[in-house]
């Protein structure tokens, strides 16, 4: 009888603070520097008396600067991921060609520098398409009988 019920476990509580920072926490443990790093603050407040808003300032400029790249690290990961996933269910298509090692090399070069470039996303997908429109353009309709020129 005392068995959860599903209904129970939707007014759990749920864990504080974000699932990324909890995650990262678990995996670089940082309690002494975080400790360190609040006594330092305690001190330089402390010793700024009457002027210790410009540290507040200061601080906070930082945290906001922090959370920034926190975000742009996490999107810009999260983009390489997820674009590293859809290349690697793609290449089904590829596995069965001679010249897989080179396919395999020359799409990580591509996605990799689709990720990196800093141009806005409708940009770079049109740069990609008129790069393959423009590769595609005059294929043979059977590829197998197509001579590859090898180096």
């Amino acid at each position: 009888m005392n068995e959860p019920r599903p209904y129970d476990a939707v007014h759990r509580e749920p864990p504080e603070g974000h699932a990324i920072d909890n995650a990262v926490d678990r995996r670089l443990p940082l309690k002494k520097l975080r400790r360190r790093i609040r006594h330092a603050t305690d001190e330089l407040v402390a010793a700024l008396g009457d002027r210790r808003r410009l540290w507040l300032r200061v601080e906070e400029l930082l945290g906001e600067r922090q959370l920034r790249r926190e975000a742009a690290y996490f999107d810009l990961g999260y983009e390489h991921g997820l674009a590293a996933g859809r290349a690697e269910a793609l290449r089904a298509l590829v596995e069965a060609t001679p010249a897989r090692g080179d396919a395999r090399a020359f799409a990580d070069t591509i996605r990799d520098l689709a990720v990196q470039v800093d141009l806005p996303r409708p940009l770079t997908v049109a740069a990609l398409l008129e790069t393959a429109w423009a590769l595609a353009h005059g294929l043979p309709d059977n590829l197998a009988t197509r001579n590859h020129r090898r180096t």
